[in-house]
């Protein structure tokens, strides 16, 4: 998320000028000044949601990572972003509705992993291995 402040910084900074990069096209530069903060605050949220979906890839519950992602962007995202677009936002509403998305996405995530019994998470990934890989690492000296 720090990266993601970092990036959005950059990008506002630079709003202006970014789209010079690839275009010299004025109406496409001040099309792309237009959505960029929308485009910046989805890099805060893209940071949560990708060291959350990485803890519960980790944890080996990548279902309920993908579910969430599902629900968000398929159920609220998409339809909302398209009807922004077509009643007066045009491309930005395109982006509002991403960033609604991937903020929920992020909190939902977020929510799951701190509330998550680690110890239970433990458990499961030992069940998971198998008893060559336990015996490697340890696991059951003591019992």
């Amino acid at each position: 998320m720090i990266l993601g402040g970092l990036v959005l910084a950059v990008l506002m900074g630079t709003r202006n000028n970014f789209a010079r990069l690839f275009n010299d096209d004025e109406q496409v530069v001040r099309l792309t000044a237009q959505v960029l903060p929308y485009v910046a605050l989805f890099q805060i949220a893209d940071g949560l949601n990708g060291s959350c979906g990485g803890a519960l890839r980790g944890m080996g519950r990548q279902h309920v990572g993908a579910a969430v992602n599902i629900i968000s962007y398929y159920c609220g995202a998409l339809p909302l972003g398209i009807w922004l677009a077509y009643h007066g936002w045009g491309l930005a509403g395109l982006w509002v509705g991403q960033c609604i998305a991937l903020y929920l996405v992020g909190a939902m995530e977020w929510a799951i992993v701190a509330f998550t019994d680690y110890q239970k998470q433990v458990e499961n990934a030992f069940k998971r291995m198998d008893s060559s890989e336990r015996a490697e690492i340890g696991a059951g000296a003591g019992e």
